[in-house]
């Protein structure tokens, strides 16, 4: 969505100092008698809208608040380069979005649905059974505005299984049952096995 930004500009107002008289030394001596065009400085506020979608660095330009022109001609215009500042937990992408949510390893193994924020709220996303530490899920159309277009990019949320720094008695007990019963041998995985999940993320 678009906003709007107040913005300071100052403008020069052109001011014509008397000559000096011929009696009257300056300071800097009769070569400074000559008269002399200055300028003043005056500040306004004024609104800027900025359209949703810009990226860091964009350039807007907005026309006629500028300098004013020589001799009364019209004004130029002022160019604002943005800076956008960084989200607290999007990373961004091009349109894309992307976040990193932990969920629980019985959430994982079990299945289960999990808020997640977006730019515009928070969203239902379905966590199936099984699933792993990693896995990324998009949700189309929950990224930034195309700017100056049409439709909006995606959000990735890339989940990950956190595991409990420390355990109470029965946990340790029922984690130790849960073992016994899901025995994983602890070996290197192939080359290729690994190949196939890089490609799940590029």
């Amino acid at each position: 969505m678009a906003t709007e930004i107040d913005l300071v500009v100052e403008e020069k107002e052109p001011r014509q100092r008397p000559s000096a008289r011929p009696y009257d030394r300056p300071a800097g001596g009769w070569g400074s008698a000559k008269s002399v065009a200055r300028s003043l400085l005056r500040e306004r506020v004024v609104e800027a809208n900025v359209p949703a979608g810009v990226e860091d660095g964009t350039r807007i330009r907005f026309t006629g608040l500028g300098e004013a022109g020589a001799f009364g001609g019209p004004a130029g215009d002022l160019y604002v380069v943005l800076h956008v500042k960084e989200h607290a937990f999007f990373e961004r992408e091009g349109n894309d979005l992307h976040c990193v949510v932990p969920i629980s390893f019985p959430q994982a193994a079990l299945g289960t649905e999990i808020m997640v924020p977006t730019l515009e709220g928070e969203h239902k996303l379905k966590i199936p059974e099984g699933t792993q530490s990693g896995t990324p899920f998009r949700i189309r159309n929950k990224g930034v505005p195309v700017l100056n277009g049409h439709g909006k990019g995606d959000l990735f949320v890339e989940v990950r299984i956190q595991t409990p720094a420390k355990l109470a008695k029965r946990q340790r007990e029922l984690l130790a049952e849960l073992g016994e019963l899901s025995p994983v041998e602890n070996k290197p995985q192939s080359r290729s096995l690994l190949g196939r999940v890089k490609d799940m993320f590029v």
